[in-house]
């Protein structure tokens, strides 16, 4: 219980608030605030106001700080005008769901089976002045259904989410301009999302680095480079790669009417087609090119990059950079292309492979040996399991008959060789001819803002599992999801614009949701006053939102609602 606590010294009474609590059956007490002189500081109660009566906590501080990011970018308004979906006026409005899910998936995203009674312990009903029992599970569900949705007319799914996207990086852009004469640089790139024991019309058996056969969507996130933030989210079939997914890109920046820039992407997505179409509509493309080209094999075996001064580009963690600019024929004419070297990972790529050829070896002889009386059907699927991706390097055959060893197998001396002298060498294409090898080797090793985007997705957002079976109940989670990446990135954004490091930043937000996290507000009555009370505000807390702005959002403040 919390008391008053008034403490006299000279001719003044200094008030303190305390708490009386148990340990073991004994009644203990601590010290909670200090509240000023009595009689002398406003809000500050008289001597008769020996105890403070108060209500039940809410979670309030990482919640309003959230809030009011997402109120800044206009999230409820823009969902609730593009769905255009009408809702009862007893309940929020789907925009207003639609931002309290985001925030929970940025908050506390193990909670999301239990989003009704998650929001109840928080001020988010307060904020969208709606009750607790307007925050239930089917009210979600159906706000998910304003966004994307079955039309039975034509038998197919309206999905919004484009025009949703297209509408808040506009208001981002408002808020944030690119500094004049600039123009936007974005990359894109592919991340699988994994269904766990659920089927769904759109998710199918796809590659993924874990090399798990199991039903996937691939969902293809476009960020720029200036302020790190998610600009367009694309969701493909779980068979689709990086070069089936280019096309809707190149429509969606252009539906944006976003100043054509440059283009950055992986190796896995460029291709001819691609650049052409990609040229047509005004913007510059950079991207790696493949190895499994003749024509980047032959151009990686014939440059040589000298490791001079001149063609230094940046220390990385794994060695030196170096790089030159050529012109060499590529799908049809010549090309300034950019070829880049890495020494460590020359060395290392070279032990992988040798480890790996001679382990592969040393399993065929066994082979050998233990499938003399194997049928060649069986020969054949075990030396395929054994070589895996590595048979490009070995000439392996099945003796027939009676002749032993059954299997004879040999190195392909000149394909290793060849190897070794692309070993740590990467070949680069960049339209705008204009950049020197140094620029456009620095802006693609640049572009792990993408992949930090899936990685904050994936373990802070928590993107997986995806639960929804319905092909316009997963696209709408996944754009939920895209608006929580949003409000993260926007976060982030505001404590660089503080004064916080690059290489700290994420540490800190981290460390901010944190501590708000703990702050929880509390309506208190002393006497005839009823005022707003938050706990747990450290010193860290405020410094914290001083960066991002907003000094004023814990402010104490008499309460609007009784005790």
């Amino acid at each position: 219980m919390s008391y008053v606590y008034r403490r006299k010294t000279g001719d003044r009474v200094y008030l303190e608030e305390r708490e009386s609590y148990r340990v073991k059956g004994k009644v203990r007490n601590r010290f909670v605030r200090y509240l000023g002189v009595e009689g002398a500081t406003p809000g500050v109660p008289r001597r008769e106001l020996d105890r403070v009566f108060h209500g039940d906590s809410r979670r309030a501080g990482a919640v309003r700080l959230l809030w009011e990011v997402a109120e800044d970018l206009r999230f409820r308004e823009t969902i609730n005008r593009i769905a255009d979906r009408r809702s009862s006026s007893e309940l929020p409005s789907p925009g207003t769901y639609l931002t309290a899910w985001a925030i929970n998936r940025v908050l506390d995203p193990e909670s999301a089976t239990q989003l009704g009674p998650w929001a109840a312990t928080t001020d988010l009903p307060l904020l969208a002045h709606f009750p607790d029992e307007a925050f239930v599970k089917d009210a979600f569900l159906g706000a998910l259904d304003t966004i994307c949705y079955d039309e039975p007319a034509t038998a197919r799914v309206i999905d919004r989410t484009r025009e949703l996207d297209i509408a808040l990086t506009a208001r981002w852009r408002e808020l944030h301009p690119l500094p004049k004469g600039e123009k936007e640089v974005v990359a894109y790139d592919l991340t699988n999302v994994l269904f766990f024991g659920v089927t769904c019309p759109i998710s199918e058996v796809g590659h993924n680095p874990d090399h798990q056969a199991r039903p996937q969507v691939n969902v293809g996130v476009v960020v720029s480079r200036l302020d790190k933030s998610p600009l367009f989210h694309f969701t493909y079939r779980g068979s689709r790669n990086g070069k089936g997914t280019v096309r809707n890109l190149l429509v969606q920046l252009q539906s944006a009417k976003i100043d054509p820039g440059l283009l950055i992407v992986d190796r896995g997505i460029m291709g001819q087609r691609f650049v052409t179409e990609a040229r047509g509509m005004g913007w510059h493309l950079l991207g790696g090119l493949a190895k499994s080209s003749n024509e980047v094999r032959t151009l990686l075996d014939s440059t040589e990059v000298p490791e001079t001064p001149q063609s230094f580009v940046k220390r990385s963690k794994t060695g030196g950079i170096h790089a030159v600019k050529v012109r060499a024929p590529l799908w049809g004419s010549e090309r300034e292309v950019v070829v880049y070297t890495n020494a460590d990972k020359a060395v290392a790529d070279r032990i992988e492979r040798n480890e790996a050829l001679s382990r592969i070896g040393e399993a065929l002889t066994t082979l050998a040996m233990k499938g003399a009386e194997w049928s060649e059907a069986k020969l054949h699927a075990a030396i395929r399991e054994v070589v895996g991706d590595w048979g490009e390097f070995l000439t392996v055959r099945v003796q027939r008959g009676e002749r032993t060893p059954r299997v004879v197998w040999e190195y392909r001396d000149r394909e290793v060789k060849r190897a070794a002298r692309q070993d740590g060498k990467y070949a680069l294409l960049c339209t705008d001819e204009r950049l020197s090898a140094r620029e456009v080797v620095r802006a693609y090793l640049g572009k792990d803002f993408v992949e930090k985007c899936f990685r904050t997705a994936k373990t802070f957002v928590e993107l997986e599992p995806v639960r929804h079976r319905r092909e316009r109940r997963v696209r709408a989670y996944l754009f939920v999801c895209m608006l929580a990446l949003r409000l993260a990135s926007a976060v982030r954004y505001r404590l660089v614009a503080g004064g916080i490091g690059e290489d700290a930043v994420a540490e800190e937000q981290e460390r901010l949701l944190e501590d708000l996290g703990r702050v929880e507000r509390v309506q208190v009555r002393m006497g005839p006053e009823t005022r707003t009370w938050y706990l747990n505000v450290t010193k860290r807390i405020q410094d914290g939102l001083r960066r991002l702005k907003l000094p004023d959002l814990l402010r104490e403040e008499p309460a609007t609602v009784p005790v």
